[in-house]
């Protein structure tokens, strides 16, 4: 069997009390923690998944969803420092021009994806400050829903 010399820190765990120095690992539990956890910007994750056992990597719980207006003609929007997993940007219903969607840089006509009224982009990013927006028509709107 293998001895970890550091102990297993995964707080979403709740051990109680907390393992300290060496842990005895047998090869069907070396197997079962490294099918549980993943590792994203130097940093052991537990794998989440829904009660009845299905991951929540093929589609995240909605974090939430909020409108962006258009302050005037040509309104750039750039998203806040939220982390998440994916978005959904959909042109708002009552829209008569297009918007435009751009990932990490400054979205225009020239660059961007063109959205019509209730037309939908859906797109894989790790934070809503990647997202760009471009509403031409002053006063028209553009709906983001992100997932987590």
């Amino acid at each position: 069997m293998i001895q970890i010399g550091t102990p297993l820190k995964v707080p979403e765990l709740n051990l109680s009390p907390e393992p300290e120095g060496g842990i005895v690992l047998s090869k069907d539990m070396q197997q079962v923690l490294s099918l549980l956890t993943g590792y994203w910007q130097n940093k052991r994750l537990l794998l989440k998944s829904s009660p009845s056992g299905v991951l929540f990597t093929s589609s995240p719980q909605l974090n939430d969803i909020y409108h962006v207006p258009g302050v005037g003609a040509n309104f750039e929007y750039k998203g806040s420092d939220i982390p998440c997993t994916e978005i959904l940007v959909m042109g708002h219903p009552t829209n008569t021009g297009n918007i435009w969607v751009k990932p990490n840089a400054v979205a225009t006509v020239d660059n961007a994806w063109p959205l019509a009224k209730s037309e939908v982009l859906n797109i894989s990013l790790t934070n809503l400050s990647i997202l760009n927006i471009l509403i031409v028509v002053d006063g028209e709107k553009a709906i983001v829903a992100y997932t987590l």
